[in-house]
């Protein structure tokens, strides 16, 4: 079982990496095409999407997950319980948001690639909810991780949202540029209102699934029987160079 899910978790960050580089390539032909004349900025938009920072996050994880498999037996360490936790937390996230929301928003012509959204929107988040629940190894992660999970897609809100007025989108013309659509409030009505709207759900979704894949991970905890003592039920070893706690020995005559 560690081996299939070593070479599985190798295969899913392959798969990652292959799809963001796709994906990538057909944005900068299309980028190219257009005429577009600032190229660099283009480039750091394409990385500023929440999927694929977390794809390649998800990556770097899955890579190490995959050698923590092969190279040691029993429970993964702490620091790797809490990075899968998370990147558990963000790929499901991005499948849940993607098809819910963004699956019917259509793309610019040049800009389809069915294969990779395929893969990082749907195919990876359904392996990454397998791997948590079935994957040997997982260590229980302690509920503070919660917080440290939700920070960043809340760090990551605010800097878009700061950024986003500075950016020229060059396809458009706007002298602004989001990722998302609903992350726009030039795009409803309700402008900033609805986009604060939209952040405070995705946060309290994104809140929800971290708790969840945490409790998942702690399930079963409570009430498993500890360790029996080796001295018996109720039988402590004396403590060494302690008094003996039996009272005094009667002296022989």
């Amino acid at each position: 079982m560690r081996e299939l899910f070593a070479v599985a978790r190798a295969l899913t960050a392959l798969a990652l990496v292959v799809a963001v580089a796709g994906r990538l390539l057909v944005y900068l032909r299309f980028w190219i095409d257009r005429g577009d004349q600032q190229l660099a900025v283009d480039v750091v938009n394409f990385f500023s999407y929440f999927t694929i920072q977390t794809s390649l996050f998800h990556a770097v994880v899955l890579v190490l997950g995959a050698r923590a498999l092969r190279g040691r037996r029993g429970a993964e360490p702490p620091w790797l319980g809490a990075l899968r936790a998370a990147a558990t937390t963000y790929t499901v996230t991005t499948g849940v948001v993607y098809n819910a929301l963004l699956r019917q928003v259509p793309l610019e012509p040049g800009l389809e690639q069915p294969w990779a959204n395929e893969v990082l929107h749907t195919v990876v988040p359904v392996y990454a909810l397998v791997d948590w629940v079935f994957a040997p190894g997982r260590r229980p992660v302690p509920w503070r991780t919660v917080g440290w999970i939700v920070a960043y897609p809340v760090v990551w809100a605010a800097t878009t949202l700061l950024r986003a007025p500075t950016v020229l989108d060059e396809g458009t013309g706007n002298p602004w540029w989001y990722p998302y659509p609903f992350l726009d409030p030039h795009a409803s009505a309700g402008g900033y209102g609805a986009v604060a709207l939209w952040v405070a759900v995705l946060a309290v979704a994104v809140t929800a699934l971290a708790s969840a894949v945490v409790g998942l991970s702690r399930a079963g905890r409570r009430g498993r029987a500890r360790p029996a003592s080796l001295t018996g039920p109720g039988r402590r070893f004396p403590r060494r160079g302690g008094p003996d706690r039996r009272g005094p020995r009667r002296r022989g005559r």
